[in-house]
């Protein structure tokens, strides 16, 4: 009983600095968003949530595996959020001070989507591959996915 005491206290400082810095990202490029166009906000605030509630089970059951403390289980799983928000609010605020000069504004802007989309795909793809093989419908399904969200951003946006 002591070692399985022992290993449950392990926290894997790596997942949990993964897990605060995605949020923070995700926060910054949702306040950035909202600053190019309120559309473009709503959309990046759903796909937002869609991913973090997905990452934000997987990082629940990580972290009750990781430590039998109440309080560090709830302090792990409300940090995403509460980065998220103030990542948020920042990039809301760089995002308003960065309009005044349109072209460090647009080059912030265009870096952060194609950063992201870098990100996402490779993530994407890498996985599914390892799942599905090479699986045709798989592959397909996650192009279609991106063309619908971009058909989403530009019917908000």
């Amino acid at each position: 009983a002591a070692q399985k005491d022992k290993v449950a206290e392990k926290i894997s400082w790596p997942l949990v600095f993964a897990v605060f810095v995605d949020a923070a990202v995700d926060g910054l490029l949702v306040g950035l968003a909202f600053t190019a166009s309120v559309g473009t906000g709503w959309c990046m605030s759903i796909a937002t949530c869609i991913e973090m509630g997905f990452l934000g089970l997987s990082f629940c059951a990580s972290v009750r595996n990781m430590t039998t403390s109440k309080l560090k289980q709830v302090v792990f799983v409300l940090g995403p959020s509460l980065v998220l928000a103030v990542f948020g609010i920042l990039g809301d605020i760089i995002g308003t001070a960065m309009q005044s000069n349109p072209a460090v504004f647009v080059g912030f802007i265009s870096f952060a989507i194609v950063a992201l989309m870098f990100l996402v795909t490779q993530e994407l793809l890498v996985e599914s591959r390892e799942t599905a093989g090479e699986s045709i419908i798989v592959n397909s399904c996650l192009f279609v996915g991106m063309l619908l969200g971009i058909a989403v951003g530009a019917v908000l946006g």
